[in-house]
């Protein structure tokens, strides 16, 4: 018995002291993915703290992490990180066999935040993006078995027009043919839309309708003009097709089981 308890006990310490090693020692032999910034790591690898996450010029700050004990059982390791302000709330887990699942995550930012992801931009988007993510997959060979969540963009408008052009919804699925984005208005919007855009491994197809609604400003539906091809009264129609600026290599293993 007592070398049944000695065995369990040498097998458990090393687990005991890694989860309980200062995260900041463990940090020193990771590489961050190229663009992201991690500082002020507070804590251990249970739970801790994030001083600043940053991506691309875009940062977060005061951030809790922990670790989601259940996880363990199905052999993978999962995190829950939020931060003070209720603007970003992340599940995700990681495990050899299942690859990377993100779920249950919900980041809500003001699209200003977002300026340096936008320089490229000719006209720049003004609002809430609010991202609800029900789930994301991608399998060891980092490819995109599942996605399934939706984007909104809230009192949605445009730099330099003072008027606000509601709210709209974009629904994110993974399908055989690709990442399929179903856009549309939501109750109270002054411009209707409806239609869909479908990004390939290499290429994308764009179908956009607009309409211009009672009380939308005369600069706004000059823009919608701009944006495609006038199909009737107030009704426009956009359509693009091509090829994709850098192939989506989480596409090009084939189609989800």
């Amino acid at each position: 018995m007592r070398g049944r308890l000695l065995l369990v006990f040498l097998l458990s310490l090393p687990l005991f002291l890694l989860l309980n090693m200062p995260v900041q020692q463990l940090y020193r032999v990771v590489t961050p993915p190229p663009g992201a910034t991690i500082a002020g790591l507070e804590g251990t690898l249970l739970s801790g703290r994030i001083g600043r996450l940053g991506y691309r010029g875009v940062e977060f700050r005061d951030l809790g992490y922990r670790l989601e004990p259940s996880c363990l059982l199905r052999l993978a390791v999962c995190y829950r990180v939020d931060d003070e302000d209720g603007d970003l709330s992340v599940g995700f887990g990681f495990s050899p066999i299942g690859g990377l699942e993100i779920e249950d995550s919900r980041i809500s930012l003001a699209l200003e935040r977002l300026k340096p992801l936008m320089q490229s931009m000719l006209v720049q988007p003004l609002g809430i993006l609010e991202v609800d993510l029900q789930s994301l997959r991608l399998n060891p060979d980092r490819y995109l078995d599942a996605l399934q969540g939706q984007i909104f963009w809230r009192e949605a408008g445009l730099e330099g027009e003072a008027q606000r052009l509601g709210d709209f919804q974009a629904d994110l699925e993974r399908g055989k043919e690709g990442i399929r984005v179903r856009f549309s208005d939501l109750p109270g919007a002054l411009v209707g839309v409806d239609g869909e855009l479908l990004l390939g491994a290499l290429d994308y197809r764009l179908d956009l309708k607009l309409q211009a609604r009672d009380g939308l400003g005369e600069s706004a539906r000059n823009a919608l003009g701009l944006l495609g091809r006038k199909t009737g009264l107030n009704r426009y129609r956009v359509q693009r097709q091509g090829r994709l600026p850098e192939p989506l290599s989480i596409l090009e293993a084939g189609p989800p089981a």
